[in-house]
């Protein structure tokens, strides 16, 4: 049969199957080349299959192909093949999709990312003492996204004037949670400024009559500490801060996001799987790594100071470490549908205070990705 007849049959073949609900046997018996019938057969039982429930999930397109290539064993036809080819992988493609609406089999959507998950729990800023009693230091509940204004001090450098009865007499140690959404300043009892960030704890002494002044910290903290001739050390989970009298900025939400930032003066910081100190000099930044040790950097410290005035500030931070600030301070879940974005940097600041409308605004305004509110969670893609 010459090229010219094998294409002409080819081009039947092809018009029945297209139209083979009410193609006779008369027209069908007109194709005299066996291959090209029995190419045919093939394809209508695979077509037949995908009529068929069970036959989901079952239909690899390649597999059929290449087992249809394997019985093309003359080369006059593997130029038709490839062509037909084509026209099989459409009608096999399209077939599939038109299979699974039809029985509405579902189909798995494209892989996400929760970088952060809103706490469900009412969030008060509560204080602790020693016999377990609780007091709250805010006015009502955090309500969702509501912003407070009123700055909120506790200090205990003159307890006379506080509202919260703590025991005067006898040391006793006070821990103090901040929620979600909100900063608090504590003034301990030898002067030393703390401001303490959203969804962190602190646990101190009433007084300092140790040879030490320690404090254990959950999250982040900004210290102005009092000059003693006792040395002043901050405890996280995975780092300990030594100072004599500076400013500093602690964060340790996790091992993976814990960092002391040196504002003036000079402290030493060590890990707990490492002994030894580091020195710090004032704008460096010291970032605790997976092995124990810490990557020094020149920073703009005084970035790191801006949360406690109300400021996000982020200076070429990836956007997964961004979010997960945001997050925190709305306490909205964040999930990456595109999970790429996780890894851009940017440069981001606006008023956190200004409400989370506010700040979704600002961040699309840079055009790298598209964050979307949905009841409580932010979507960016």
């Amino acid at each position: 049969m010459s090229s010219q007849d094998s294409t002409s049959e080819f081009d039947k073949a092809l018009d029945l199957m297209e139209s083979s609900s009410d193609s006779s046997d008369k027209k069908w018996e007109d194709l005299k080349d066996a291959e090209t019938l029995d190419t045919c057969k093939d394809l209508m039982d695979v077509r037949y299959l995908l009529h068929k429930r069970q036959a989901s999930g079952m239909v690899d397109v390649e597999a059929e192909l290449a087992r249809l290539k394997g019985r093309q064993n003359k080369k006059k036809y593997l130029k038709m093949f490839w062509i037909w080819s084509s026209s099989v992988a459409a009608i096999l493609v399209g077939a599939f999709v038109s299979f699974n609406y039809l029985f509405n089999i579902p189909v798995a959507p494209p892989k996400s990312v929760t970088v952060f998950a809103a706490d469900p729990n009412e969030q008060r800023i509560v204080l602790k003492l020693n016999d377990g009693k609780q007091f709250f230091l805010d006015d009502e509940p955090k309500k969702e996204n509501k912003q407070v204004e009123k700055r909120r001090t506790l200090d205990y450098t003159n307890l006379a004037r506080n509202s919260v009865p703590v025991v005067k007499k006898m040391l006793q140690t006070h821990s103090i949670v901040i929620p979600r959404g909100e900063t608090f300043k504590l003034i301990l009892c030898d002067g030393t400024e703390v401001w303490l960030n959203a969804n962190s704890k602190l646990v101190y002494p009433t007084a300092f009559i140790e040879k030490e002044r320690t404090v254990f910290l959950e999250g982040e903290a900004y210290f102005k500490v009092t000059k003693d001739t006792k040395p002043f050390i901050v405890k996280t989970d995975y780092l300990q801060t030594k100072v004599l009298g500076t400013e500093f900025n602690v964060k340790s939400y996790t091992a993976e996001d814990s960092h002391v930032t040196l504002i003036s003066g000079k402290v030493q910081v060590r890990s707990h799987e490492n002994a030894r100190f580091v020195d710090l000099e004032p704008g460096k930044d010291a970032i605790l790594l997976s092995n124990g040790q810490f990557e020094v950097k020149e920073v703009n410290s005084e970035a790191y100071a801006y949360w406690k005035d109300g400021y996000f500030y982020f200076d070429e931070l990836t956007l997964a470490d961004i979010m997960k600030s945001v997050g925190r301070w709305y306490n909205v879940n964040v999930v990456f549908r595109n999970k790429e974005a996780m890894a851009y940097r940017i440069h981001f600041m606006s008023n956190r205070r200004g409400g989370i409308e506010e700040t979704i605004r600002l961040m699309n305004r840079l055009k790298k990705v598209t964050l979307t509110l949905c009841e409580n969670t932010v979507y960016v893609d």
